[in-house]
């Protein structure tokens, strides 16, 4: 036992340990505790053991001036694949610019070495956004072995949103959290033994009195006056006392910048004086490495230096350095030499320079993919611009630095940041150069912080300003107008919004508007119930996002997508887009986009209407760090119920409640949904039945109203249960276009079946159809229950011929559904109707029926290629350049197969086709780049 390692045993273990297992796997962690604990002291001894192995050890360090330095933390032997890639080219978007970053940082760790590279940055709570954001991506995309990924942590010192960095970091599975306690008395005493051998008892307990077991802090006192006060910083005070003024100087200078400071640079915060210097690095406060530059002993004793000097002498220290980096500056620097420039001037209060420095670290740091920092430095230069600096044509207009500052701070999630920077540049009177821009930008931020009026407000002052004739500027402003209008669900102005949106994007070739405003348009269509058309515009919508590689746009139009395969029955298909959508955002962002929550709860509500239950809950991937709110928490909670656990699924609903309000018809409905079903088992049937008029009360006569099958069927069986006439009528009058779609004949047939019951007389007809309809629509869970009502009924019929018989067949139908999905209280149900009745479950035929199918429609082997096309989405035109035919040929195909499968839409050729196996299972549009 080292004295370096004195009460680290176990922490040293573990770092042994992820060492020893590189060759096998991949991991992360964090070292941390106070200052002086023995963070640094640990990792360094620990990787020293292993200096002659053929591991790669990469090292990089964060400092308290290195916040707004791009890529800081991480060392030169990584940042340096930046600049020397062959690979880098024009980017589509910002987003894909920052993946290539990410990529390229990521390939230099890569190795070829059987024990692998291990990548140390020390003092992250210091680090630029850039490094956090690398070091983010990097710990949760892990590769399957030899990287080891160590962060040292100082927990006294944090910003808080370096801090809920952190919290977030250290609840990704691969990351192991390894916190670092103060030592005891006894382990103190080993530690200042191996310093001084001679160290007495006395000593030890005087030490341990006073540095309160930690290391740093006993090293110090042991080898000074045992008289000094009992805190690091106090101790470090009192050695930097017996310095000169230029010495401390020097000293205070070693916190400046994220990396050892050379020679030069040492004299240049001494003023020239090399005796001061010399004075710095003889006190051992300043370690000199002619190879590596110079560096503080502890950072602790740059940051009590630093704080010791007056406003003046600060402002001097900064001066000196500013001027010595620009003398040696050049006009191709990189984004770091620049930012420690601008850094350096700022801090001098040289505003003239400050604010050119600033701009060139913006524009540097943009070039390279450092978003945060390049919004950072032109938010500097925002709070430093003056009028005048207009004589100089390369400077921005104040609202087109705001602008730019807000949209690279808003693309790097720091939404509130770059909100309250517009909210303070952005006047009611100012119409100058830059505003409308600026404008569209604030509404978009209000947005997505929930202040719809504000947005609307923002978007319209736009409108009035964009210049006729600049058909680009229409167009934004349009496709904005069609997006804030699409939140208050006022869908005609929003469709006409979005077409003159496309119309003017169409003439400027503006792209990306062209892809907007078809998502709009597509989702619309998808209201109004036009679903081949909003199949159409939202997949070319999708395809132009995917092309600019914008993951807002691919967002946004993937969850208008899954929206129109859920409307089309088609919940497969809406599963695999949340799949291939997720694959791709998490490639482009850094951090989860906002809207995955939503994606995901997508995807997990329709795994439960397919009754793949297990796989919905294999989702819940509560132990990463969460985008937002728990969307998915209502299904989890939906199939919990359906599996009779009552106190998980409460458990789960926790919270929702603040989410589902009147503004918010969607989530509402969900909401009620579940806790009508929550009161139905729970034996409350008019609580229930009070929940489902509430929120049909809200969804009715909204586009809402159209997905709102699911509260109109679960509100009925309430208000069967509660035999409440009244709330039976009232939520079928609320809810008559709940009734529409792919699911309408089953919704009707339910709502019949419910009428029958709550008249008394129930009848099986109807829940036989919906029966039918459910399982054609691969909907096992409502099949289930539909055959469960269907057997009652037909057992009150007692004296129909086969009636008995036929309950059988449809109860033991409904048992291995039920018993597949885990249903324990349909199950219960069932089990309970058949004891009721005497009915012998497993004496019939145990197979479960099908539906009744036609005849095969002897369809030609051209029809049933158009036919799988057109069950997977294809347009007639899409058909036609698939199969080397016309579109008019293909729209003839398409006729004739209508004709004799006997139905009259495409959705209905589809579902039919489906049914009856005519095609195989249609290809996911998103795989092979067919989008």
């Amino acid at each position: 036992m080292t004295g370096l390692l004195v009460g680290r045993e176990t922490e040293a273990a573990v770092l042994r340990e992820l060492i020893a297992g590189l060759p096998e796997r991949s991991a992360a962690v964090v070292v941390r505790g106070e200052a002086g604990i023995g963070k640094t002291v640990l990792v360094r001894s620990v990787l020293d053991e292993y200096s002659a192995s053929g591991l790669r050890i990469l090292r990089g360090a964060c400092a308290p001036m290195s916040g707004a330095t791009a890529y800081s933390g991480l060392g030169a032997t990584v940042t340096a694949a930046l600049s020397r890639s062959a690979d880098r080219t024009e980017f589509p978007s910002a987003a894909a610019a920052r993946a290539w970053s990410i990529q390229t940082l990521t390939g230099v760790l890569d190795s070829d070495s059987a024990e692998g590279t291990i990548l140390l940055v020390d003092d992250v709570h210091w680090a630029d956004w850039s490094t956090l954001d690398f070091l983010a991506h990097l710990t949760r995309n892990l590769p399957d072995r030899r990287l080891l990924v160590v962060l040292t942590w100082r927990d006294e010192t944090a910003h808080p949103d370096r801090s809920t960095w952190l919290g977030e970091l250290l609840r990704t599975p691969s990351v192991v959290d390894l916190p670092l306690r103060r030592l005891t008395e006894q382990e103190t005493a080993y530690q200042l033994l191996e310093l001084q051998p001679d160290c007495t008892a006395e000593t030890v307990a005087t030490v341990y009195r006073r540095s309160a077991g930690n290391p740093y802090l006993s090293a110090e006192l042991v080898r000074g006056d045992l008289a000094v006060p009992t805190s690091l910083r106090q101790l470090l005070l009192a050695r930097l006392r017996r310095l000169s003024p230029a010495s401390r100087l020097v000293v205070a200078a070693t916190g400046t910048f994220a990396r050892a400071l050379d020679d030069d640079e040492l004299l240049a915060a001494a003023n020239g004086a090399a005796d001061a210097v010399r004075e710095a690095c003889d006190s051992t406060l300043v370690i000199r490495d002619p190879a590596t530059g110079s560096t503080a002993r502890h950072p602790v004793i740059a940051e009590v230096a630093y704080d010791q000097l007056l406003s003046a002498e600060r402002r001097e220290l900064h001066a000196r350095l500013a001027k010595h980096l620009a003398g040696r500056g050049q006009s191709d620097g990189t984004a770091t030499e620049f930012a420690e420039i601008a850094e350096q001037y700022d801090r001098a209060g040289e505003r003239d320079a400050a604010f050119n420095w600033a701009l060139a670290a913006a524009r540097a740091a943009e070039k390279e993919c450092a978003f945060a920092e390049a919004g950072h430095w032109y938010s500097v230069a925002l709070s430093l611009w003056q009028p005048s600096d207009l004589a100089d044509d390369r400077t921005p207009q104040r609202l087109v630095l705001a602008e730019r500052a807000a949209s690279l701070l808003s693309g790097t999630g720091r939404h509130a940041e770059a909100l309250a920077l517009l909210e303070s540049t952005i006047t009611e009177s100012d119409r100058g150069v830059g505003m409308l821009e600026a404008l569209l930008m604030r509404g978009r931020l209000r947005s997505l912080v929930d202040d719809l009026a504000g947005a609307m407000v923002d978007v319209e002052r736009a409108l009035r300003l964009a210049p006729a004739g600049d058909d680009r500027k229409l167009g934004r402003v349009c496709v904005s107008r069609a997006e804030v209008l699409s939140l208050y669900s006022r869908s005609v102005e929003q469709a006409e919004a979005a077409r003159a949106a496309l119309q003017y994007a169409t003439r400027a070739g503006d792209t990306r508007t062209v892809g907007q405003a078809l998502r709009e348009l597509g989702a619309v269509a998808a209201d109004e119930d036009r679903l081949d058309q909003a199949l159409e515009q939202t997949l070319a919508a999708l395809q132009i996002a995917r092309d600019l590689e914008e993951p807002e746009d691919l967002a946004m139009a993937a969850m208008t997508l899954t929206y129109v395969h859920g409307l089309r029955g088609d919940s497969g298909h809406a599963v695999e887009t949340v799949d291939a959508i997720q694959a791709e955002l998490r490639r482009l962002m850094v951090n989860e986009h906002w809207a995955e929550g939503i994606l995901e709860s997508n995807a997990v509500s329709e795994l439960y209407v397919l009754g793949r239950w297990d796989e919905a809950l294999a989702r819940d991937d509560r132990g990463r760090p969460p985008s937002g709110p728990a969307f998915k928490d209502i299904d989890f909670a939906r199939i919990n119920l359906a599996r009779g656990n009552l106190q998980k699924a409460v458990e789960l609903l926790r919270g929702q409640e603040l989410l589902a309000v009147d503004d918010q018809p969607m989530m509402k409905r969900d909401f009620a949904a579940v806790m009508t079903e929550l009161r139905l088992l729970q034996q409350r049937p008019h609580e229930a039945l009070a929940f489902a008029l509430d929120a049909a009360e809200i969804s009715g006569a909204t586009v809402d109203e159209l997905v709102s099958g699911h509260l109109l069927r679960i509100g009925l069986e309430a208000a069967v249960a509660a035999q409440s006439a009244d709330g039976f009528d009232r939520l079928v009058k609320l809810l008559p276009r709940a009734v529409t779609g792919v699911e309408a004949a089953a919704l009707s047939a339910v709502v019949e079946g419910e009428r029958s019951r709550i008249r008394g007389t129930p009848d099986p007809t109807p829940w036989l159809t919906a029966a039918h309809e459910w399982a054609s629509l691969g909907r096992p869970y409502w099949e289930a229950q539909a055959r469960l009502r269907a057997a009652g009924a037909l057992l009150a019929q007692r004296k129909q011929p086969g009636a008995r018989q036929q309950a059988t067949t449809e109860l033991e139908a409904a048992h291995q559904i039920a018993e597949h999905l885990g249903a324990a209280p349909l199950l219960s149900q069932i089990q309970s109707l058949a004891k009721t009745a005497r009915l012998h479950l497993g004496d019939s035929a145990t197979e479960r029926p099908t539906p009744t199918t036609a005849p095969d429609p002897q369809l030609t082997d051209r029809e049933r290629q158009v036919l799988t096309l057109l069950t997977a989405g294809h347009t007639n035109r899409e058909i036609g350049a698939l199969l080397y035919m016309s579109p008019k040929t293909a729209s003839v195909h398409v006729t004739h197969i209508l004709e004799k499968l006997s139905v009259k839409t495409r959705v209905q050729a589809a579902t039919k086709a489906t049914h009856l196996g005519l095609t195989d299972p249609p290809p996911n549009p998103l795989d092979d780049g067919e989008i």
